[in-house]
C-alpha cells in the first residue's frame, strides 16, 4: 500500500530542471579519488526527535524538496579528465538504519544519489558524501527536509527566515563554486610545507566499522571554563585532544619528534559573503611536538596562537589561491583521470592526511525555528575516519547543551576516556555519555 502511494507521489513530483552536468567545486575534486581507497569521505547529521519517525511521511517530504536542491539531486560520473555530477532523475529512498554509521561512498549510494536519509526509532539521519557539500550546505538541505516533515505531520510551522522554502526558486548563488569567486591569480599562495604528523595506533574495528561516542555537557558551564582561559572553543578542544592523545599513546616517554596535529576546518561563509550550498571551507593545522611531560597550559597557548594565525583572512586567501591555482594548472587539467586518481590518492596520503593526526570540526550552534525546536530534542554530527587517521571529533551546541562526538575506527577507547574525564574529574562537570558502544555518566 505504501509503495503504491509513493509511486503516485513520484509520478506527480516535479524533479529538478534538466541540466547537462555540474562541475565539482574546488574542494570536492579530491574526494572521489581518495574515497575509492583508504579514506572515508562521509559525514553524518542526526536529529533526535520527540516522537517516533514516520517513514512514509519522511519519504513524502524528501520527494517534495528534491527539486529545490539541484546540487543534491545528482549522481557522480567519470569523465576523461575530471569527475562530474550529472542530474539524477531517480528518487532517493528513505531507509531504516542498520549497520555502522558513516559508511564509505561505495557502500551507501542510494539509487545513484550521494546522500542517504535514514531513521531509527526517534532519530532521523542524513549521511552525505563530502564531495557533494560541506556541513553547512548539508544542514540547509536537512533543515528544509525536517521542516516539511513536521508540516506533513500536522504541526504548525513558522520558518522565521531560517529555512529555505521547498517551493522557492533556486538562486544561482547557491550553485556557485565560491572558491573561484574569491580566487586572486596575482595574490599570495601558500606553499606546500607539510610536516609528517603523528598517527594514532590502535586495533582496527571489524569490517571497517565506526563507533560513535557522544559526550553531552552543560553549554554555559563549558563556555565559562573556556572564557577563563581567554581562548576559543576550537583552541581549547584542539589542545585537549593533543594532550589526551599524547597520554594515551605514551608520547610522554617516547622520543617521537612527529607533532600531534589537529586539522580544524572553517566555514568560509562568515569571512567571504557566500550562499553556496556546495563546499566552501578551509583548514588550519595546529599542533606541537610532545617532549617529556604533557603540559596542557603550554599546549593551549601554542594552539591558540597557531589557530588565530591559520584562520586569518590572509592565510585563508592564500589557501584559496593555492588550491584554485593548482586546479587551473594547464598540465593538471589535461592529465587523464586515471592518472589523477593515482597521483591525488598518493599525494593526499603524504600531504593531506599524512600531515595531521585528527580532524576537529566546530559547527558552533545548531539553529532552528522555535516551532522546529519544539520537536527536536538533540543534535549530533560526526565525521568519517580513514585508515591512517582512525579518529575524528565534532563539536556542536544546541539549546543549553554542548555535544562533543568522537568517531572511532579502532577498538581502543583511551583517548575518548581521557578527554571526557578532563571535564568530569578535573573540572567537576557532569558528562552524559551516549553512543553505539557504551553509555553512562
Amino acid at each position: 500500500m505504501f509503495l503504491c502511494r509513493l509511486l503516485q507521489r513520484i509520478k506527480g513530483a516535479k524533479m529538478p530542471d534538466k541540466r547537462e552536468w555540474y562541475r565539482l567545486d574546488t574542494a570536492a575534486k579530491i574526494y572521489p579519488s581518495i574515497s575509492q581507497t583508504h579514506n572515508n569521505t562521509t559525514f553524518r547529521l542526526e536529529l533526535e526527535l520527540d516522537a517516533e519517525v514516520k517513514r512514509e511521511t519522511l519519504q513524502e517530504a524528501l520527494v517534495k524538496i528534491m527539486p529545490r536542491f539541484p546540487t543534491f539531486a545528482v549522481t557522480l560520473r567519470r569523465g576523461m579528465f575530471w569527475y562530474y555530477f550529472e542530474p539524477n532523475p531517480a528518487i532517493p529512498v528513505v531507509k531504516e538504519e542498520n549497520g555502522f554509521p558513516c559508511k564509505r561512498l561505495k557502500d551507501f549510494i542510494n539509487n545513484g544519489f550521494l546522500f542517504n536519509i535514514m531513521y531509527y526509532k526517534k532519530n532521523v539521519i542524513m549521511e552525505c558524501f563530502h564531495g557533494l557539500a560541506d556541513g553547512a550546505g548539508a544542514i540547509e538541505f536537512f533543515k528544509t527536509l525536517m521542516y516539511e516533515y513536521f508540516k506533513l505531520c500536522g504541526y504548525d510551522m513558522d520558518a522565521e527566515d531560517m529555512v529555505l522554502d521547498a517551493d522557492g526558486k533556486v538562486p544561482a548563488e547557491e550553485l556557485e563554486n565560491s572558491f573561484n569567486a574569491y580566487y586572486d591569480a596575482k595574490g599570495e599562495a601558500n606553499k606546500l610545507r607539510v610536516p609528517k604528523a603523528f598517527h594514532i595506533m590502535g586495533t582496527p574495528n571489524p569490517d571497517g566499522g565506526i563507533f560513535l561516542t557522544h559526550g553531552i555537557i552543560d553549554l554555559k558551564e563549558f563556555l565559562a571554563r573556556v572564557k577563563e582561559r581567554g581562548v576559543t572553543v576550537s583552541a581549547y578542544v584542539a589542545a585537549l585532544l593533543i594532550a589526551c592523545t599524547a597520554k594515551d599513546q605514551g608520547l610522554e616517554y617516547k622520543k617521537d619528534k612527529r607533532p600531534i596535529i589537529i586539522s580544524v576546518p572553517m566555514d568560509l561563509r562568515g569571512m567571504f559573503p557566500s550562499h553556496t550550498l556546495r563546499n566552501f571551507i578551509s583548514f588550519a593545522n595546529v599542533g606541537t611536538v610532545i617532549d617529556g611531560k604533557v603540559d596542557f597550559d603550554r599546549i593551549l597557548m601554542d594552539v591558540s596562537a597557531q589557530l588565530k594565525a591559520g584562520l586569518s583572512r590572509e592565510s585563508i586567501s592564500a589557501n584559496i589561491n593555492k588550491n584554485v591555482g593548482f586546479e587551473k594548472n594547464p598540465f593538471i587539467r589535461m592529465t587523464p583521470l586515471f592518472v589523477k586518481n593515482l597521483v591525488v590518492s598518493s599525494s593526499y596520503k603524504n600531504y593531506g592526511e599524512g600531515g595531521y593526526t585528527m580532524v576537529l570540526s566546530n559547527l558552533r550552534t545548531a539553529q532552528f525555528p522555535k516551532t522546529m525546536q519544539a520537536h527536536i530534542k538533540q543534535v549530533y554530527y560526526a565525521l568519517g575516519v580513514s585508515d591512517m587517521n582512525p579518529m575524528n571529533c565534532v563539536v556542536v551546541s544546541y539549546q543549553d547543551k554542548m555535544v562533543i562526538t568522537f568517531a572511532r575506527g579502532i577498538k581502543e577507547t583511551g583517548i575518548v576516556r581521557y578527554f571526557f574525564e578532563h571535564f568530569s574529574k578535573e573540572l567537576g562537570m557532569r558528562v552524559e555519555i551516549r553512543g553505539n558502544e557504551w553509555s553512562g555518566q
